[in-house]
């Protein structure tokens, strides 16, 4: 009984012209709207303005376009001089500073491939490579001085003694004292005299 209700209702519902107040509604409407020849007209008329904006808008962003195109490839050749430009001021300022910096490690002792090795380091602020080439400096100048002090001096005769022979007999006949003497100062004579 309660679908029937509902049924009824939106019938009610779904047709509100069958009213009177409805039905007089329509008719008001019906004498204020336009007809359809008017209706085409207006409408031909909206399209021609509608085209002509749209034709206008069209020109418009395309001079728009070819003038910021221009402006764009100024502004772009621009940049890329200036770009130029500031990376071969940069080349030059990490020469120059690797230029100076070589003559100072040249001045402290360094060869020239470890001053341009080091200069280069420091101006990349490549701590691990300094320190690579600070001790390859340290090991050559450490062998520098080896050889300049052996090469600078005199013969040193550890163990060799006075530079004297024994015969077999002469080391049989010496004392326990003069044995560990001999052994002491020339010990290479000693142990050629044990092995006879």
């Amino acid at each position: 009984m309660e679908e029937n209700t509902v049924t009824q209702e939106t019938q009610e519902v779904k047709t509100p012209a069958s009213t009177p107040e409805a039905k007089s509604e329509t008719k008001a409407e019906a004498k204020s709207e336009p007809t359809i020849q008017e209706l085409m007209t207006e409408i031909a008329k909206l399209k021609r303005q509608s085209d002509k904006a749209s034709s206008e808008a069209a020109e418009y962003k395309k001079k728009y376009r070819e003038s910021l195109n221009e402006v764009e490839r100024a502004s772009m050749e621009k940049a890329e001089k200036e770009a130029a430009r500031e990376e071969e001021f940069n080349q030059l300022k990490r020469e120059n500073s690797i230029h100076r910096l070589e003559k100072s490690y040249m001045q402290l002792g360094f060869t020239p491939e470890e001053a341009s090795r080091m200069a280069i380091a420091e101006t990349d602020n490549d701590l691990d490579a300094k320190i690579k080439v600070m001790a390859e400096a340290d090991d050559r100048k450490k062998k520098e001085y080896e050889t300049e002090f052996l090469a600078t001096r005199p013969d040193v005769n550890v163990g060799a003694g006075n530079g004297k022979t024994y015969t077999k007999e002469e080391f049989g006949a010496m004392s326990p004292t003069q044995l560990t003497k001999l052994k002491r100062e020339n010990e290479a004579e000693y142990n050629r005299l044990m092995s006879l």
